[in-house]
């Protein structure tokens, strides 16, 4: 029997007789001699199961013959498979810690569709608590809507990942996506969900939208500023009076109805319009211009309305397109609108009611989208009364009305549109010419019955003919001995004019802070110490030297 046990190499074996005495032990058992001691004492005093602490080791004992056989179980598979145990309950806390330190949200439910696990991120992003979602069917989270649409469940249902749009009853929107986890035979067993919250992203979308509208406000100033510096563009708008007909003419621009620009000749009826069409949704097809009272009233409808071949003698032989045609998608401006003869007032009117024009000599209507401005510095209210003026026509036009003020009751934009006309002129000719503080006093004295055009070709006149850099009083005089109806106040003070009234507070202030400034930067070598005798900033200096036009 010894010989049988002695071959046994896979548990140890110990035979022990009353006494103690080991009469038996196989090479396994062998391996525990260090605890023979304690395991006989134990199988001694009846122990017949027990285990070893410090040599894992299960024992068992049965008696045979007065023999006490031993058996010696090894527990090495216990403990590797212990630590495997351990092991892997370190590699899923590990992956608890990742899962719940993710920015996103994320679910993890089975195949079921019962929610398993959730992480932290999941609860702030959509408001929903672990314990009110982990074991609960995310089909009851349906019902209840709770979720108004479940990725998990759509996954399970199409058998692949899914990615959608969630709102929760909680205010929350978020992207889902679903990924099923797999087995071996490729079953789903679990399916995890990453949750990314929309509504902090649709946030951030808002802001980029109003970054956005907010850096086209500055790009539509840089370039209104761009048009200002352009001589051929810019309107100069000082007084309050001109600056509320340039705010009426931009709002009216973005509308497609109908205006009648009002104004003496000269005041810059022609400016507004460029400047409607310029900030309208026409502004890249044509804006074509025609002053109704400089073309013959026999030529005035063909040019507008074009002609078919044939209509009259010396007309083209294959007809030809006229205004209207050739201003489609785009603006046609008619100047000196109540120069129209009545009967061309009559299809006007056609063309403002049915949008379509037919051709003289022509029966087929041809349709036209465009949008037409009018302007006249006649009064239109006494041509109706007289029979010279349509009313239909006039109220069709006069959608919209802008009356632009003579220059005499705006004089506050007399000096700025002088220094506009002479810095063109400046640059264009390369001169470096300005006025005199009496000349320019003379200038706001005057009452301008020509409006800003007179104004524009008197100091065109002036400061060419001009042989001083300053154009002072004598270059005046002399320009003006060949314009016999222009009458100056020569003799203008700086305080009154000719009428014997006193010179608005506003203008005597400026002129004299230009004089100081003029005198104090001609006593010092800089700008800067300049500033510090006036006990101003520099920057404040600077400015106003460039308001006067003051150069060091």
């Amino acid at each position: 029997m010894k010989n049988i046990l002695s071959k046994i190499n896979i548990i140890g074996v110990l035979i022990v007789n009353k006494q103690g005495e080991v009469s038996f032990s196989n090479a396994i058992a062998k391996q525990y001699n260090y605890y023979f001691e304690n395991i006989i004492e134990a199988v001694l005093q009846g122990a017949s199961t027990f285990s070893l602490v410090n040599y894992p080791a299960e024992i068992a004992c049965f008696v045979e013959n007065d023999l006490h056989i031993i058996l010696i179980h090894p527990l090495h598979e216990v403990v590797r498979l212990k630590q495997e145990t351990e092991s892997l309950q370190n590699v899923r806390n590990e992956l608890n810690e990742v899962i719940n330190s993710s920015f996103d949200g994320i679910v993890i439910s089975d195949q079921d569709g019962i929610i398993i696990h959730q992480n932290p991120a999941y609860e702030k992003i959509t408001g929903l608590s672990a314990k009110d979602c982990i074991g609960r069917s995310l089909k009851e989270l349906e019902d209840e809507n709770v979720i108004d649409a479940s990725a998990s469940l759509k996954a399970l249902q199409d058998n692949k990942e899914v990615t959608i749009i969630q709102k929760i009853n909680t205010g929350a929107t978020a992207l889902v996506s679903a990924v099923p986890i797999r087995n071996k035979n490729g079953e789903i067993e679990k399916v995890v969900n990453n949750v990314r919250d929309l509504t902090h992203l649709n946030s951030l979308e808002s802001e980029i939208q109003q970054l956005e509208q907010q850096n086209q406000r500055i790009h539509e100033e840089l370039e209104l500023l761009k048009e200002q510096n352009d001589p051929k563009l810019s309107i100069i708008a000082h007084s309050a009076m001109m600056k509320d007909v340039l705010d009426r003419a931009l709002r009216v621009a973005h509308i497609d109805s109908g205006v009648l620009v009002q104004g003496a000749s000269g005041v810059g009826k022609e400016k507004i319009v460029e400047l409607i069409h310029r900030h309208s949704f026409r502004n890249d097809a044509p804006l074509i211009k025609i002053n109704c009272g400089a073309i013959p009233e026999s030529l005035l409808e063909s040019e507008l309305f074009g002609y078919e071949s044939g209509s009259f003698t010396g007309a083209n032989q294959k007809g030809k397109a006229g205004l209207f045609e050739a201003a489609n998608q785009g603006t046609i401006f008619l100047d000196e609108i109540g120069e129209m003869p009545l009967q061309l007032q009559v299809k006007l009117l056609r063309v403002l009611q049915e949008h379509e024009i037919t051709r003289v000599g022509g029966t087929k209507p041809i349709p036209v989208d465009i949008r037409i401005i009018a302007a006249t510095h006649r009064n239109l209210s006494e041509m109706i009364e007289s029979g010279e003026f349509r009313e239909d026509l006039y109220y069709r036009l006069n959608v919209i009305p802008i009356l632009i003020p003579p220059l005499n009751e705006r004089k506050e934009d007399i000096i700025p549109l002088i220094y506009h006309f002479l810095n063109g002129l400046n640059q264009k000719y390369g001169l470096n010419r300005k006025f005199s503080n009496d000349a320019l006093h003379a200038f706001m004295n005057y009452d301008w019955p020509g409006n800003v055009r007179e104004l524009q070709n008197l100091v065109e006149r002036v400061a060419l003919m001009s042989t001083s850099s300053e154009v002072g009083m004598d270059d005046l005089q002399k320009e003006l001995q060949f314009n016999k109806g222009t009458q100056f106040n020569l003799t203008a003070s700086p305080s009154s004019d000719e009428q014997g009234e006193i010179e608005p507070l506003k203008l005597r202030v400026e002129s004299f802070e230009a004089k100081i400034i003029k005198e104090t930067i001609g006593q010092f070598p800089s700008i800067r110490q300049a500033a510090t005798a006036l006990k101003v900033d520099q920057s404040t200096l600077v400015r106003k030297m460039q308001r006067y036009e003051i150069e060091k």
